[in-house]
């Protein structure tokens, strides 16, 4: 009796404004996986953090979606936890997860079936990756493998189906990556299917199995090999290689690993020498972030945002946009009845650059305390909102401007002394969240903090 007395009371739930239901977050992993044995569920596993409220609102927006409802009722037993808690630590160390936003899609073995890192609004990403998991539920999974992995097993075929089932849930595999060309016969690494599945894993520029390929100098078929695939998998080669190896880079704060992802990321524009010493600077300036090396930071974000954002224009980023456009509707295959208007997706490139424009204007507010470089960043932030506010003022959407765009530049008044103007502008960011429908609790304790001169 007290057992089932136990199980009912962690069923105490949290609606997350919506359709989930979360059970407590203080709920150890052998509860839950014990509700999930007896439900005969999988496990929603959502790791949160303090120190981007925006990014959970995000995800607690899209956990209100209605189509999320019945899929995770009948199917999941869900928890919220914050990853520095007791609990979402324990849960993070379980599942080697580095820090939020991640959510896990597990099994009651605590299988990892799906994963998606970060957060959205869109509640139907939410479903597609819980439907994924659904659909891998029995068969091998990864317990299993890792199982045979510590008995020794290391054929290749083990190892390809081991590399498989990690990356179905996207979880890292370069490091089995190198143990399976290990075990390759090197002319197997002239064939193009062999090659195709070792560039599909986004092996690291120092990897083992990288090194190996460059060394037998197939260049001609690696580039058969991307002339091959649809674009957005070729994308996704270079997308691997960089991102891996920038990781890494990070991780062992290597700054000549960061600068090989920087320098492979330009070559990809080699027909197009701005556009790929643009992707290098980003890539370094991301590295410097991310290492806390804030001196060169400093540095690098002058350099790039004076001699590149500085200098555009409103009616160069509309050219640009429109070329990106009609480049898009080219390339896309029309969907539909012939003769019917045709939906183009499409990402308008302008905003990359006022995105980072804000970006960097608030890791100056973070980590910055030099009035003149405050001074500069409150000009990139102003240059971020009027952009917005130009490329977008024939759409519906933000009518009241961009609210985290207005945050920053409130907090970067704040910061200079300029306290009235601060509260008159954080007023702005309030007001203008309060039109997205997105909690506004966040901005609205900085606006009194600013009044109380107590905001730090």
């Amino acid at each position: 009796m007290k057992q089932l007395l136990l199980l009912t009371a962690l069923f105490v739930t949290f609606q997350c404004n919506g359709q989930i239901s979360f059970v407590s977050e203080n709920t150890s992993w052998e509860q839950l996986s014990k509700i999930a044995k007896k439900e005969k569920k999988l496990l929603f596993i959502h790791l949160w953090g303090t120190e981007c409220e925006q990014c959970n609102e995000v995800a607690n927006k899209g956990f209100a979606g209605p189509v999320l409802k019945k899929v995770f009722q009948d199917n999941f037993i869900a928890i919220q936890s914050d990853v520095a808690s007791e609990n979402g630590k324990k849960l993070a160390e379980k599942f080697h997860i580095k820090g939020a936003l991640v959510s896990l899609y597990v099994d009651s073995e605590g299988n990892v079936l799906n994963r998606f890192n970060g957060s959205t609004s869109y509640s139907n990403t939410y479903l597609e990756y819980a439907q994924e998991a659904i659909s891998r539920k029995g068969g091998k999974q990864l317990s299993e493998f890792e199982q045979e992995y510590q008995r020794g097993e290391r054929s290749g075929a083990f190892l390809k189906a081991f590399i498989q089932k990690r990356r179905e849930s996207h979880m890292p595999t370069n490091d089995l990556l190198d143990e399976y060309v290990g075990k390759l016969p090197v002319d197997s690494l002239t064939n193009f299917y062999v090659v195709k599945f070792i560039y599909q894993q986004g092996p690291a520029l120092d990897s083992r199995a990288y090194r190996l390929i460059q060394a037998l100098g197939q260049h001609r078929m690696i580039d058969s090999m991307y002339r091959s695939v649809p674009a957005h998998e070729a994308v996704a080669f270079n997308n691997g290689i960089i991102n891996n190896t920038f990781k890494k880079a990070v991780e062992t704060k290597n700054q000549q690993l960061a600068y090989q992802a920087a320098n492979y990321s330009q070559q990809i524009f080699r027909e197009n020498y701005v556009m790929g010493r643009l992707y290098f600077q980003r890539n370094m300036i991301r590295y410097y972030y991310e290492v806390k090396d804030t001196t060169s930071y400093f540095n690098e974000c002058r350099q790039l945002l004076d001699q590149t954002h500085l200098l555009m224009t409103v009616d160069s980023l509309k050219r640009m946009d429109a070329a990106a456009f009609e480049k898009n509707r080219v390339a896309q295959t029309p969907v539909g009845p012939p003769g019917e208007k045709q939906a183009v997706r499409f990402a308008p490139p302008s905003q990359t650059f006022h995105i980072e424009l804000n970006e960097h204007a608030w890791h100056y507010y973070q980590m910055n305390n030099n009035p003149r470089d405050l001074e500069r960043a409150l000009m990139w932030s102003r240059r971020s909102m009027e952009w917005h506010e130009e490329l977008r003022k024939d759409k519906q959407h933000l009518p009241l401007g961009n609210p985290a765009y207005i945050d920053t530049y409130a907090h970067l008044l704040y910061k200079l002394g300029r306290k009235n103007e601060s509260i008159e502008w954080q007023t702005k960011a309030v007001e203008a969240q309060k039109v997205t429908g997105m909690s506004w609790t966040s901005m609205e304790k900085d606006l009194n903090e600013m009044k109380a001169g107590t905001l730090k």
